[in-house]
């Protein structure tokens, strides 16, 4: 548990890290880039935060890995260390000291029941609202039938070569085209006389959010929200997100029109730029227009708009190849790698462990499962084993979990055998078998 608490911390922190980096480099790319890219660009940072997998060595998973390292050896002797007390006989004998890693476990236990019950009210809490918003907009939806509008329509899909269908309506509750649905999608119209030019671009800018599938888009960003809501960047990073959408859909609906259309397709957002738009949802739906401020910076990238040069794309490659490098370079947190192997980079003796029978092998100086002992091990509840290159030795076995660090570190403080790297390499092996018990 507490190793899942720390690989989400640890993706938290690299997708926040990669965020800002994409969002630094903003004034810089913001009117050289075309808007589709600064579009799709987030879902680096948005999977950033999701995805666990990761090189061996990344910045944010050292920083873990030196953070959890220093716990373990900082924690488990103040902790586990027996101290010597004097029973009058003029012997000293070790008194059992209070078990800190209980402690440490009740604190992880907590950390992870607080986030996984606020991810799952606010996942519910957006679904639900989702599921209102459909009925609300289904109660007041009407076919359109007019051949006219629908012949529009299919000329439009035709145009963008969208072999989906996708149905059309009408709604007196709603001031704003919009698209909602997922594998049937559905373009909604508010009822009003529109012009023919109007609807086709009505169309175009629908029929966009459909073919770069943005309810997907938008909805991976919500799970972004819910997994990582104690993280206020995973906020900006929807807001941005939603900014990009209509900039990215709009500079592909004026990318084939003139100086004169595209005026037209303006003045179409600035009619349907309505205050009363109380039905509004950024995550249930797509809706042409979203806000006066925003509108201002779509107006000003539709009339600004150019195609961009084969310097601005080779430009545009080589920043996503390094965005992409970023990716890598930050990382998350791993601890383990498999059921049986246990990494501690750190530790310049370290081979590898493997648990066999409940013996766990703990190679080091180069040993390997070759130098193993010939000899059966007498095995216990836990056995440990750290193999060198011509010789062995054997700590254990110790029956009782709930006081495993507390034992082995007793056993170890005493054997003259082991040097002091290797007492540290087998607490810190037989603190990872207890958290993971």
């Amino acid at each position: 548990m507490n190793e899942f608490i720390k690989i989400l911390l640890s993706l938290s922190v690299s997708g926040a890290l990669l965020f800002v980096l994409i969002l630094g480099f903003k004034p810089l790319y913001k009117n050289k880039f075309s808007k589709r890219w600064q579009y799709y660009i987030w879902i680096v940072a948005a999977l950033r935060f999701l995805l666990p997998f990761t090189p061996d060595t990344t910045v944010v998973g050292s920083l873990f890995e030196k953070f959890d390292t220093a716990a373990i050896t900082n924690e488990i002797p103040a902790s586990h260390v027996p101290v010597p007390v004097d029973m009058g006989n003029g012997k000293a004998e070790p008194v059992q000291t209070k078990d800190n890693h209980v402690a440490i476990f009740n604190k992880y236990a907590c950390l992870f029941f607080i986030w996984s019950a606020l991810a799952l009210v606010l996942f519910v809490r957006k679904i639900t609202l989702y599921q209102d918003f459909i009925q609300y907009i289904k109660a007041g939806n009407t076919e359109v039938s007019d051949i006219k509008i629908l012949n529009l329509l299919s000329d439009c899909e035709e145009k963008l070569n969208i072999r989906t269908r996708v149905e059309l309506s009408c709604n007196s509750l709603i001031a704003s085209p919009m698209l909602i649905g997922f594998f049937r999608p559905r373009i909604i119209l508010p009822i009003g006389e529109l012009k023919d030019r109007e609807l086709s671009y009505i169309f175009a800018h629908e029929l966009i959010h459909c073919k770069q599938r943005d309810m997907f888009y938008k909805w991976l960003i919500q799970i972004v929200v819910c997994v990582h809501w104690f993280n206020p960047f995973v906020y900006l990073l929807e807001k941005e997100i939603n900014k990009s959408c209509e900039l990215s859909c709009d500079e592909k609906v004026i990318s084939a029109l003139g100086d004169s259309a595209k005026r037209e397709y303006g003045d179409t957002l600035i009619s349907f730029l309505k205050s009363n738009n109380l039905c509004k949802s950024s995550f249930a739906s797509v809706t042409l227009t979203e806000g006066a401020e925003q509108l201002k910076e779509r107006l000003g990238a539709i009339m600004k708009f150019k195609k961009k040069s084969k310097i601005v794309v080779a430009v545009t490659a080589v920043f996503s190849v390094m965005v992409c490098v970023c990716f890598l370079v930050t990382g998350a947190y791993t601890s383990i790698n498999d059921n049986n192997e246990m990494i501690w980079k750190d530790s310049e003796i370290w081979n590898h462990v493997l648990t066999e029978d409940g013996v766990h092998y703990i190679f080091c100086d180069d040993a390997g499962e070759d130098d193993k002992p010939r000899a059966s091990v007498s095995a216990g509840n836990h056995m440990f084993v750290l193999v060198r290159k011509d010789s062995y030795t054997s700590i254990g076995p110790f029956e009782r979990s709930e006081t495993l660090m507390e034992d082995v570190t007793k056993q170890c403080e005493f054997m003259k055998s082991l040097t002091p790297e290797e007492k540290e390499l087998v607490i810190k092996t037989a603190a990872e078998i207890w958290e993971s018990s």
